[in-house]
């Protein structure tokens, strides 16, 4: 198969696209509900912050073995790439060399993110479902962690999205690519795998099970 650097071609498969919106709620969820400042609300925030953490386990798994442009070779980066970006080069890559950067960062934060709060406490009611594991001092000092993390997810949570409305004023079709999985790009399709997606899936959902992290 001859594919042209102008064809739209499938780059992201069904189960990463599903991924990434779920991870998106996910973050969303979690964000209103740590910050609503209602007490009920945090044992959602907790249920959330777990089903993220699995959703991270899935997404790391996913990268050996999943969609062809989903796997962690692709997501190499070097200075030298993020400087010819800037500077109009054009490479024949499904990722951009910032997406690549961006995306590692995120998924980088988010799992710090979420780790810290299975150790992280409220001080009243809640407290992480691994924090009766470390001592008290132990856990404060996560819970302080996963209060200055969640700043940093958001300020590139708020670069994904000022880059992709940019792109829609350049009526680039760049931020279509996660609904239709197509970019103009010289690169060959992806399979969606679904087999190996629920494989995956499976074993995302048995770490977290078997590793008690659900909360009570």
């Amino acid at each position: 198969m001859t594919i042209t650097p102008d064809a739209k071609v499938k780059v992201w498969d069904w189960p990463l696209r599903i991924w990434h919106w779920a991870f998106a709620a996910c973050l969303c969820t979690l964000l209103y509900t740590g910050l609503a400042g209602e007490i009920a609300l945090l044992q959602w925030h907790m249920r959330t912050g777990v089903l993220l953490l699995g959703l991270l386990l899935f997404r790391l798994f996913w990268g050996f073995w999943g969609g062809d442009h989903a796997r962690w070779p692709g997501y190499r980066v070097t200075p030298r790439q993020l400087l010819s970006h800037f500077r109009g080069g054009r490479v024949d890559d499904p990722h951009t060399a910032p997406g690549r950067a961006l995306a590692l960062a995120v998924l980088i934060l988010a799992t710090a993110q979420a780790g810290t709060g299975l150790f992280a406490n409220d001080d009243i009611f809640n407290e992480g479902p691994l924090a009766r594991y470390v001592s008290d001092g132990l856990s404060d000092q996560l819970t302080w962690l996963h209060h200055q993390i969640f700043i940093a997810v958001i300020a590139l949570a708020s670069i994904h999205l000022t880059a992709h409305a940019v792109y829609g004023a350049r009526r680039d079709p760049t931020p279509l690519a996660m609904f239709t999985g197509r970019k103009r790009t010289a690169v060959e399709p992806t399979p969606d795998y679904w087999w190996r997606a629920l494989l995956t899936a499976a074993l995302a959902a048995a770490i977290v099970g078997l590793g008690g992290l659900w909360p009570n």
